[in-house]
């Protein structure tokens, strides 16, 4: 396979177009294959997103509260990081506790980018809570990109259970602005090409579901749509006992989402979970089922589109747990049906374990688990937003994820977690530039085979030895330092390597308050080399390296201002083959707490 030395350099006028400043709020609860505990005396209430995962396997947020972000109005507040891409509109589910005062957050910076935010508790008292919140991100440069996200949440606690209800809706707009590319790597202009209109091309590493590989014309290829909307909605309900229950413990919850692309198809998603655990002598036995329906369809006339047919993936997973002061097992097994697409049987196991050796000061932990994930179009769309219109990527296989670590505290403000795993995965899918195949002979051989600025997969069996680790420190509630950083020992079967992945990948971020009304923060986002797929071509991606710098300002208790430098080092890095970010960029803002 020929290797090309070729660097993200790309006309300067090309930008990313999701460079834009996206807040996370600190603590966001995910469910970990290793079930860990991490103890830290001070945790800021909203801090930078991180970019990588730094534990051996994360599944699906458990279904929770949602919380707005308005925790901390009349304290300084930091300002979250640059990340590309922003994260698809979603109603995340999250612990609550009693807010006090709704907010609204403003922020206006360079390539036009800005940001509002907005959160209102319409009800908030010790029995029952009503959030509305109103999140909006984008950038009005010559390639614009907005993201626009609103939910209301539902609350009513009981003394040994909680009901909740939430209904979200998203709309997110794009411009495919990246570079198109001949057979030689070079970025190329389809509207020039001297074959332009008169030949047709057949797209090549189709996954076909209901739809042939279709030969569009070179014109039509060149005039195809320059942006798309995604719509986004969401809603659910359920019912869960409280968490510090000792007898039965229970979760019974139904979402419904719907994905709508403009240009492409719509997903309709029925997601089913029941959970139920209770003693038995000293332990626990328990199951947890899920039910996730997927419904396909398209509105788009006088256009092929690649429609799934409608199918269901069913998921079993009895456990036995032994729950003790210093140690605990879980043993279960877990088992998914799929009926229509992909593997019908797909079972893995369901084991950890850890262990208290010195408590507060030292743990082991370990397991083997694994799972289906379904794909879906939601998901897939959010992890890269230029995908080629009607793809679905088909759905993932992990038969083995084996995992041990350890978690040390040397000192009282120092917390160290180490760990090393190994995943074999089925069907791993890996991003390549949508590629087409010229019909007939064209004037310029070069041409003759065109790669565009869309997205397509292709699937290998794969393995990845994956070794972390995550520090963090923190001096009286002043100053707080972590590190998160991974090595990724990718191995594929049926390609030649794992396309669009970096080996190594770290992330350093640190807040200071300086005083009652300052608050600095930083971050450092490192990412090593990765290669693109352009047919038999293997194309250099240059490292990621991301700098920012944020500041906060709380001149009253009710006013906050803010500003943040991203991307200091101007480094225009590529998340994506074609898709330069945007380089170094200002953000200034207040927020307002009423």
């Amino acid at each position: 396979m020929k290797i090309l030395k070729k660097t993200t350099t790309m006309k300067t006028s090309k930008y990313i177009l999701p460079a834009l400043l996206l807040l996370s709020i600190c603590g966001k609860a995910q469910t970990v294959d290793q079930n860990v505990t991490v103890e830290r005396e001070y945790k800021p209430v909203i801090q930078d997103a991180g970019k990588i995962n730094s534990v051996p396997a994360v599944i699906d947020p458990k279904v929770e509260k949602a919380t707005a972000q308005y925790t901390d109005i009349d304290l300084p507040m930091a300002v979250g990081q640059n990340i590309h891409p922003l994260d698809a509109a979603e109603l995340a589910h999250k612990a609550r506790t009693i807010q006090r005062n709704a907010f609204v957050r403003i922020g206006l910076g360079s390539y036009w980018n800005n940001m509002i935010d907005f959160g209102m508790p319409v009800l908030k008292n010790k029995d029952m809570s009503l959030d509305l919140k109103l999140n909006h991100l984008a950038t009005l440069s010559q390639d614009g990109h907005s993201k626009t996200d609103a939910a209301v949440m539902y609350n009513n606690y009981y003394k040994k259970m909680d009901f909740y209800a939430g209904m979200g809706l998203g709309r997110e707009y794009l411009e495919y602005y990246g570079d198109n590319y001949n057979m030689n790597g070079d970025a190329t202009d389809l509207s020039t090409l001297s074959t332009a209109g008169t030949t047709a091309y057949r797209e090549l590493n189709l996954t076909r579901i209901n739809r042939t590989a279709q030969s569009p014309k070179l014109q039509e290829l060149a005039d195809a749509n320059t942006n798309d909307v995604f719509w986004r909605y969401n809603a659910n309900i359920g019912i869960r006992s409280v968490p510090n229950i000792e007898s039965t413990r229970y979760l019974a919850d139904l979402k419904y989402k719907v994905f709508d692309s403009k240009n492409g198809l719509t997903e309709n998603m029925f997601d089913t979970r029941l959970s139920y655990d209770t003693k038995n002598g000293k332990n626990r036995l328990g199951i947890d089922i899920e039910m996730q329906n997927m419904m396909y369809k398209t509105d788009i006339s006088n256009v092929i589109i690649n429609v799934w047919d409608s199918y269901s993936v069913f998921t079993m997973n009895p456990f036995y747990s032994f729950e003790r002061d210093r140690w605990n097992v879980r043993l279960g097994v877990k088992s998914s049906f799929s009926f229509i697409h992909g593997r019908p049987f797909n079972p893995s196991p369901d084991i950890s374990a850890e262990w208290k050796v010195i408590p507060k000061w030292f743990d082991i932990y370990g397991g083997i688990g694994g799972g289906y994930d379904v794909n879906t179009m939601d998901k897939m769309f959010g992890e890269n937003r230029y995908l080629f219109s009607d793809l679905r990527v088909k759905d993932t296989y992990t038969p083995v994820n084996a995992y041990i670590g350890a978690k040390v505290k040397p000192v009282y403000n120092v917390l160290l977690d180490a760990y090393v795993s190994y995943r074999y995965i089925d069907n791993q899918y890996f991003f390549i530039n949508k590629d087409y195949a010229a019909t007939a002979t064209v004037a310029s051989s070069t041409d003759s085979i065109l790669y565009t600025n869309r997205f397509n997969v292709i699937y290998s069996g794969a393995s990845l030895v994956k070794a972390g680790i995550r520090a963090n420190y923190n001096m009286r509630n002043l100053l707080n330092i972590q590190l998160k950083g991974a090595y990724n020992g990718w191995k594929t079967y049926d390609t030649s390597m794992a396309w669009n992945k970096p080996e190594f990948e770290a992330d350093l971020s640190a807040d200071y308050r300086v005083s009652r009304n300052l608050h600095v923060t930083s971050n450092i986002f490192f990412e090593s080399e990765r290669f693109a797929k352009l047919g038999d071509l293997t194309m250099r991606m240059s490292p990621k390296v991301d700098v920012n710098l944020g500041a906060s300002y709380s001149y009253l208790n009710w006013l906050t201002m803010f500003a943040k430098v991203n991307n200091l080092l101007n480094n225009k890095y590529q998340d994506f083959y074609g898709y330069q970010v945007q380089g170094l960029n200002v953000m200034v803002g207040a927020a307002f707490s009423f």
